[in-house]
């Protein structure tokens, strides 16, 4: 037998259940592999063989106890996402065992197993589990008392940085502390868990800095700690791990590869600690696996492995682990940290030892009694009082506020000249003042306006007496606050609410009511523009004082209320225009549910200046004030993390950023972070504790009753005075604002939002649309009273009802409206609007689909248009045709419109929108509704510059900013206004709609501008600028030309949207970008009516051939054929619960489709009806012609009987014939044959001659070219030459010798005797004016024997007759040397090719005879072939005259 070996790769494979962050394999390549289950193994024998082998003895009791322990765990303790009692947690504790074992070798193996067991868990648990948890040791290890550890020297280490951190070392505190520093020791990766305010970050930089002091002194073999935080939240997983570049496929480090290998390669014994300070979950922490192992390897997509060094660390410090997968836990240790625990006592200790020097020690206890008394009430009160937040807060973070606006007031006397002169009494009633100021705006700052009355209760009883029982039941307080002992100074009054109070420091102080601050203002400038108007409110005062004081003093903050509260306007315009900007430089951002940390990072970057390597900030001596608007607009991430917040967190938390490109750290210098949210629910998100735990939290609550009603009638009342209304208008405009806001707040608590209502969001920016469209009235548009009235009306539909989508709101919205004209304004409904119904019957909603103003149905008017109502409709219909006719004329993209009473109303809307400043449109209709056409149209008649993208295949978004940037740039640099028309089918990308959203809300794209073409806006700024009023003119400086820049674009561009509603697409968008909503006037094209469809079937089929009756029936059956649809479909909705849309292109498909349909029938039917008369036509003409043939038959008999004989005749002769030229012809070819051989010979002969000249000839071609350099001063220098050198000499013998000339006989100095001397033949051979010439024209073929003999015999032989030698001698001798040799060469070749001439003479000769004896016998050939050509034609010729007469008689 033979045995074959086999080697054989085998691949193993683990993975997990399917959980977070596991997805399942396929089953093709499940196929592969064969499963094995893996069981829960047995605890107790594998902690048994691993205590035996770490030297206990009492190993099999203790394993025992240990899986007991977890068991009751499991059993009895509260289930958390971060408790893990798994095979790694019990490794842990044997890990800690056998270190234990090691040290103490001889002390009772319970007691180490006890402490190695308490060590590993008690950090994680809470607290309400710690008891449970002792009560489990002790009944598993009774009769064990562990000994206290022996922390001294750390201890001392931590009190003595806790110290120089200002942070109070609290008995909870130290023991986190201390567990960090054991965790460390047992796990490589261990997590820090707890809520903001725990002291999660604090614990560990404070332990960092103990055990590098203790590595100062030498102590413990400790060493120094090398901190580096990551957030991988705030980065994407490219820019954490590492990516291939998509295009070249080059691999960039991320963050984490560079860190984790610098810390890997680092030789230096420091500990090292890299830092995840940041959500986790199961996207990026699953790759973290292998190194949280017993591997400790880092595999990137690279193929790089990196090992981790013993002296690293990684430290997770996130908020929960709700989200982190059972591998993630159990891989990890735990430090879990409550904030209740460390509660906010500490907080306020550590606050206490900044206060400035001014403040003593007996002030600080007052000020630290005051906190102890009202925070716990108050903080109880928030929490369990029924009150509502408008922003989810911790107790830490609203003590942490009141402390921050402490701050704020403490500063105008931190300085001891401030407070000269100052009383005991005077700085105590100050302190009282600024504590009760601090934790109004503070403890009660984020909550609503109905809760802030309640509070106010709660707080006045604290500041006069105790708390009572009756509000410590009502508000479920359960602390026991006794009554002062003694009473304020300066109390808050009682008038009023705390909140209508500020405090001024005036002798012992005083409290004066924000609204003191109205009285005196100026009234509103008659030239103001609608949208800059503010309208100065208590509101307006208190929160842009409450914004300075912040910002002034550096403390970030966040104002938080619903849309429309003014808390974009209030910052914007405190940052823009009240600011001190020598001191302070804005930067603006707007969130939406797209924008990304990638975004955020680069715009915010983009405004700071970099001062150093690594630091960054703005100019020096200013601060960057970064405003965030729709703070938590960002979209949730799967498992619930907003990556914008996250990077946001990073920077108020570490003050840190990394470069994206070369993965370094940014330190970021001299920011202040301010934002403004909504409350969460519709598309908004709740934000994170850890960001929130940095801001004061402001709530800018809705406005009461009185307050709009102050806001608008001040509006109202500055408009009817700047145009010179008559008085009685006065009263009539305060009835306007009463019932704009009965019909706001109705619409608010009727028309709630639904997923098919998703737009029934309402705000006071439609409050503000219905006065600002009453506002386009004037003088000469209204002529009474009524007509405001129904300007009133118009607004009210044109806000309200045009956005809504059931028949049954509409109804109530009309009802509404009717009951509140009635009550408010004082006038019947159907005396009102008398005029738009011909019968005495009540007003209907449709006879309000009449009820139109506009700015165009005056055409001759001046510029600008007044605002008139259209008294007929027809007339109006009439001018828009007209407009739409000249459209066409001008336009390249005519379009083929009717101009239905729909189409009517919508182009109206829509010009009253793009006449509003500052305004854009959302139309929302299925297809074929007429919502871009309508718009082309509309911005026509307004003279406006309509702009609209092309979309193309390979559109991107680099192509959009190129188109955004084009569209921004006309719209800004030129006079007119403009129109952006976008439609839902141009959204390649959602990107898209978060420039549109950024555009909307505040004017601009962030960074889309190129820093030149920045600088080329703000020169084309600088020009219009100095074009201006003085008033109005900017101070020139670039961000003052850019914000001009954007004012302009958001005065002069009108944005119009064109969505259709079908499908999630529409509500999902306007959930993610709210300034769809809340920035534009929604239009909703509802289906057509059926005037519509009458009138659109007959402008259809107008040029139709149809009778009157006809047409009217196809109308008709038309129209029923697509409501009888319509309603089915809605029947289909509401049984099925499924869509089927009946949009207006189906209706015009139908027109379409029947008129073709029509089309082709009818030409079906006239081409059978041609077929039918053209065959009548031709029987009738053969009919004739058969008639005309029987009478040519008898004339043409005689005609073909002497045809018939001449065609016999001239057959004989061409037969005769054709055997003559037959013979002829074969001669001819035989002489041909013989010509062609002695032609190929005589071509072979001059071949060859041919060949042997190709030789030679190139090298005559080559001396006489040399010749043709010369020139008549070269052979002068030659000539003259008295002693010239060898090389010329030969040369010149050579040319003598061909030339014929004999040499003189001279004597040889030498020898004496008689020798040969060419030089003087040769000097006079040069001396001839002809002598080039003559060398060009020798007689190349006829060069004598004699000369061409001596020429080879003497000179082609001799070495220095060449030209290359004998160029050192002459140029010009050089020449005339190429020439002997040529003719030398050629005469060589021409005596080989002499006798092959004279044979091809001969043969040439012979040829021409022999061609022209062919040429005789060839003539002869035609001649005969010529004739008997002719006879052929002939027989031809009467052939055919015979055929004639012979198909006439057929």
């Amino acid at each position: 037998k033979q045995w074959y070996q086999r080697r054989v790769a085998i691949t193993a494979g683990t993975m997990n259940p399917g959980y977070a962050g596991r997805s399942e394999l396929p089953d093709n390549l499940k196929a592969l592999f064969r499963t094995v289950a893996m069981m829960v193994p047995d605890y107790a024998m594998i902690a048994e063989i691993m205590l035996y082998s770490s030297g206990f003895v009492n190993a099999r009791p203790l394993s025992v106890k240990i899986v007991a322990t977890y068991t009751l765990c499991s059993e009895q303790l509260s289930s958390q996402a971060h408790y893990d009692y798994g095979m790694r947690a019990v490794k842990s504790v044997l890990t800690a065992a056998a270190n234990l074992k090691l040290k103490y070798p001889d002390t009772d193996e319970a007691i180490l197993m006890l402490r190695s067991i308490n060590d590993v868990n008690l950090p994680k648990f809470l607290g309400h589990d710690l008891p449970l948890f002792a009560g489990i040791t002790s009944d598993l290890f009774p009769g064990i008392k562990l000994p206290e550890p022996d922390y001294g020297i750390l201890t001392d280490a931590i009190r003595d940085n806790c110290t120089k951190m200002n942070l109070q070392m609290t008995r909870s505190f130290l023991d986190k502390v201390l567990q960090i520093y054991e965790m460390m020791l047992v796990r490589h990766g261990f997590m820090i868990v707890g809520e903001p305010f725990g002291g999660k970050t604090s614990s560990y930089r404070v332990l960092a800095k103990a055990l590098g002091d203790i590595a100062e002194k030498g102590l413990m073999e400790e060493n120094k700690v090398q901190i580096t935080v990551i957030n991988p939240k705030a980065i994407t997983m490219g820019e954490l791990y590492g990516s291939f570049d998509p295009v070249s496929h080059e691999w960039s480090d991320g963050i984490l590869a560079v860190s984790y290998r610098n810390f890997a390669s680092s030789t230096t014994p420091d500990r090292k600690w890299l830092i995840f300070d940041g959500p986790v979950d199961a996207i990026w922490i699953e790759n973290m696996n292998t190194v949280l192992d017993d591997n400790k390897k880092l595999c990137l997509m690279s193929g790089e492995i990196i090992q981790l060094a013993n002296t690293t660390n990684l430290i997770f410090e996130p908020m929960d682990l709700a989200v982190a997968s059972p591998a993630t836990v159990s891989r990890c240790g735990m430090v879990y940290m409550e904030p209740h625990l460390l509660g906010w006592e500490p907080l306020l200790d550590s606050w206490l030892n900044e206060l400035p020097e001014t403040i003593t020690d007996d002030f600080k206890l007052k000020i630290k009694s005051m906190f102890e008394r009202y925070c716990p009430c108050l903080l109880n009160f928030v929490r369990k009082g029924g009150v509502t937040e408008n922003s989810p807060t911790s107790d830490a973070n609203l003590v942490k506020s009141c402390m921050n606006m402490m701050d704020c007031q403490l500063s105008g006397i931190a300085d001891p000249a401030s407070i000269t002169g100052a009383s005991n009494e005077q700085m105590t009633s100050w302190l009282e003042c600024f504590f009760m100021f601090a934790c109004t705006w503070s403890l009660g700052a984020s909550l609503d306006s109905k809760s802030r009355k309640h509070f106010n209760i709660i707080f006045k009883e604290l500041m006069t007496s105790g708390l009572s029982l009756e509000n410590k039941r009502r508000y479920k307080i359960l602390v026991m606050v006794e009554a002062p002992a003694k009473p304020l100074i300066t109390p808050i009054p009682e008038d009023g609410n705390v909140f209508e109070y500020q405090f001024v420091r005036e002798g012992n102080g005083k409290w004066v009511k924000w609204a003191d601050s109205l009285i005196g203002l100026a009234p509103i400038a008659a030239d103001m523009e609608f949208g800059q108007i503010i309208v100065p409110t208590i509101n307006t005062i208190r929160y842009t004082a409450l914004l300075k004081m912040l910002l002034d003093h550096c403390k970030p903050s966040l104002f938080v209320g619903p849309t429309g509260t003014g808390k974009s306007v209030y910052i914007s315009d405190y940052l823009l225009n009240q600011m001190d900007q020598t001191k302070f430089k804005p930067v603006v951002i707007n969130f939406s549910a797209q924008t990304t940390a990638r975004q955020t990072q680069d715009i915010i970057m983009g405004k700071l200046d970099k001062r150093r390597k690594g630091v960054f900030g703005p100019p020096f001596g200013q601060k960057m004030v970064i405003y965030v608007d729709d703070l938590n607009m960002p979209m949730l991430e799967t498992y619930g993390a907003q990556p914008p917040i996250e990077l946001l967190r990073q920077w108020l938390d570490h003050w840190l950023w990394y470069d994206l490109k070369d993965c370094t750290s940014i330190k970021l210098v001299d920011t202040i972070f301010i934002g403004s949210m909504g409350p969460a629910g519709g598309g908004r998100n709740n934000i994170t504790p850890r960001f929130l735990r940095h801001l004061n939290l402001i709530s800018i609550n809705e406005f009461d009753d009185s307050t709009m009603s102050t806001i608008y009638n001040s509006i109202v009342s500055w408009h009817l005075a700047a145009k010179a209304f008559p008085p009685e208008f006065k009263t009539l405009g305060q009835s306007v604002v009463n019932a704009t806001l009965q019909v706001y707040k109705g619409a608010i608590k009727n028309l709630l939002p639904t997923p098919e209502k998703s737009h029934y969001l309402f705000n006071l920016r439609d409050f503000s649309r219905v006065i600002q469209g009453c506002c386009l009235s004037s003088i000469v548009s209204i002529e009474d009273t009524d007509a405001l009235r129904r300007l009133w009306v118009h607004e009210i539909f044109r806000v309200f009802y045009d956005r809504l989508v059931a028949d049954s709101d509409r109804d109530w919205l009309f009802t509404f409206t009717k009951e509140v004209s009635q009550r408010c304004l004082q006038r019947d409904f159907d005396v009102l609007f008398a005029s738009l119904t011909s019968d005495d019957k009540p007003i209907t909603e449709d006879n309000l689909r009449s009820l139109l103003f506009c700015d165009f149905s005056n055409p001759k008017a001046d510029f600008p248009k007044p605002y008139l109502e259209v008294k007929s409709i027809e007339k109006l219909r009439i001018l828009v045709e007209g407009q739409l006719e000249e459209f066409n004329n001008m336009s390249k993209k005519p379009m083929d419109l009717v101009m239905f009473r729909f189409a009517i109303e919508h182009v109206s809307r829509i010009s009253r929108i793009l006449k509003q400043p500052r305004s854009h449109a959302l139309l929302v209709g299925v297809g074929g509704s007429g919502r871009q056409s309508l718009t082309r149209l509309a911005a026509y008649m307004a003279d406006y510059v309509l702009f609209q993208v092309e979309i193309g295949k390979g559109y991107t978004s680099f192509e959009w900013r190129e188109d955004l940037r084009r569209i921004l740039r006309k719209g800004a640099e030129s006079e007119t206004h403009s129109v952006f028309l976008f439609t839902d089918t141009q959204i390649k990308e959602e990107s898209f709609l978060e420039d549109i959203n950024n555009l909307l809300n505040a004017g601009e794209v962030p960074n889309i501008f190129p820093m030149d073409e920045k600088q080329e806006i703000q020169d084309a700024m600088r020009k219009i600028d100095k074009t201006r009023e003085k008033a109005k003119q900017t101070d020139g400086t670039p961000l003052a030309l850019f914000n001009m820049f954007i004012d302009r674009v958001r005065d002069q561009l009108h944005i119009v949207l064109a969505m259709s509603p079908i499908g999630g697409a529409f509500r999902s968008r306007l959930r993610k970008f709210p300034s769809l909503v809340n920035c534009c006037t929604i239009d909703w094209f509802q289906a057509w009516p059926e005037d519509a469809l009458e009138i659109v079937a007959h402008r259809f089929l107008e040029d139709v051939e149809l009778s009157e009756e006809h047409r009217n029936g196809v109308v008709e059956i038309c129209k029923n054929f697509h409501e009888s649809t319509r309603n089915l479909s809605i029947k289909f909705e509401q049984q099925l619960g499924r869509h089927n849309y009946v949009t207006p292109t189906s209706y015009l498909e139908l027109i379409y489709t029947y008129k073709n349909l029509l089309g082709k029938c009818r030409e079906k039917v006239a081409y059978q009806r041609k077929r039918y008369t053209v065959g009548l036509e031709k029987l009738d003409s053969a009919r004739s012609q058969v008639s005309q043939m029987q009478s040519d038959l008898q004339a043409l008999q005689p005609q073909l009987v002497v045809a018939s004989k001449e065609v016999d005749e001239i057959m004989v002769i061409i037969e005769r014939d054709s055997i003559e030229v037959a013979k002829t012809e074969k001669i001819v070819k035989a002489e041909e044959l013989i010509a062609n051989e002695q032609a190929s010979v005589a071509k072979g002969i001059k071949d060859e001659c041919d060949a042997d000249l190709a030789e030679a000839i190139p090298i005559l071609e080559q001396a006489l070219a040399a010749l043709n350099t010369l020139t008549p001063s070269d052979v002068t220098i030659v000539k003259s030459m008295k002693s010239p050198p060898p090389g010329v000499r030969l040369v010149m013998e050579a040319v003598c010798i061909l030339k014929g000339i004999k040499p003189d006989r001279v004597n040889d100095p030498a020898t004496g005797k008689k020798v040969e001397d060419f030089w003087k033949p040769s000097q006079k051979l040069l001396g001839d004016m002809k002598f080039l010439q003559s060398l060009k024209d020798y007689d190349k073929d006829n060069v004598p024997v004699a000369f061409v003999k001596k020429i080879r015999a003497t000179y082609i032989p001799n070495p220095e007759f060449v030209p290359e030698k004998i160029r050192q001698a002459s140029n010009a001798a050089e020449g005339l040397c190429k020439w002997v040799r040529a003719i030398e060469a050629y005469d060589r070749v021409a005596k080989v090719v002499a006798p092959k001439k004279a044979a091809l003479a001969i043969a040439e000769s012979k040829f021409a005879e022999a061609q022209k004896s062919l040429n005789a016998k060839r003539a002869m050939l035609k001649e005969v072939q010529d004739k008997l050509q002719s006879l052929r034609d002939k027989f031809e010729e009467n052939t055919k005259k015979k055929k004639v007469p012979t198909a006439t008689l057929r």
